[in-house]
């Protein structure tokens, strides 16, 4: 859901530097609206959240994210959605993806091991008609999964990026390779949460090679231009109107 919207060179090296801002304990709440009649409607929340999880072997980072619809909205379209990824605290590289759907009817499970040595994230899917289905999907080094995308993004050193930059990474989503492109835009002031307003790097997303800024079918993220870099505010215009997610509430 709102997770999917969340995301002139490119640098292979951008998912390899070491993280430095994302850290176990990071709580964050985002409110997700949907144009109504010409109206900005509140109708679902976005948690996400970070923790440490040790394995007999190593430390991973857990970046969880949830999306829930309010429970006024559940008789007419009722979402339930996890996403979760377990990540090199370091880099942020993903070694294993989670993620349920419940969406109305629609209910669908996905997971991917990410097997870095013979470059092949092995997909595992399990929904109606398909049981344990499995696919091999070719990969880098460095490609990474929806989630662990989102998290990298607030990495990139923003403060260096001329107007008009552009980087991107890769992903895994639906069991295919795809590709994320970020284009900065400069800063503008943002209100955040209960902060007030606050400088943000303004960001045009797009995904496959498409479009990064279109009239109809623009995405934008404002990422906060201090060392938390927060998303502010997302905003995306869809086939059927238009979708803002804001962040409400966080702790660090």
């Amino acid at each position: 859901m709102g997770l999917l919207l969340i995301v002139t060179s490119f640098n292979t090296t951008s998912t390899s530097t070491n993280n430095t801002t994302i850290t176990s304990g990071e709580k964050l709440t985002l409110v997700a609206s949907y144009k109504m009649s010409g109206i900005m409607t509140d109708i679902a929340q976005i948690n996400m959240e970070t923790s440490t999880v040790k394995t007999k072997t190593r430390e991973l980072l857990r970046l969880k994210c949830t999306a829930s619809t309010y429970s006024k909205w559940d008789s007419y379209f009722r979402v339930r959605d996890l996403y979760e990824s377990y990540v090199n605290p370091e880099t942020l590289v993903p070694a294993l993806f989670n993620r349920k759907i419940e969406e109305g009817t629609y209910k669908k499970e996905l997971k991917y091991l990410f097997k870095r040595r013979s470059r092949t994230a092995v997909s595992t899917m399990n929904k109606k008609g398909y049981k344990d289905y499995k696919v091999n999907v070719p990969i880098d080094y460095n490609t990474m999964d929806i989630v662990s995308s989102i998290y990298k993004v607030r990495t990139l050193d923003f403060e260096n990026f001329g107007i008009g930059q552009t980087t991107s990474l890769d992903f895994v989503l639906d069991s295919k390779v795809q590709t994320l492109t970020v284009k900065y835009l400069g800063q503008e002031n943002i209100n955040v949460a209960n902060n007030g307003s606050k400088s943000c790097h303004k960001l045009s997303i797009g995904f496959g090679g498409k479009e990064l800024e279109n009239v109809k079918g623009g995405k934008y993220i404002w990422i906060t231009a201090d060392e938390d870099r927060l998303p502010a505010l997302i905003k995306a215009d869809i086939p059927l109107g238009a979708v803002q997610i804001r962040l409400s509430n966080f702790t660090k």
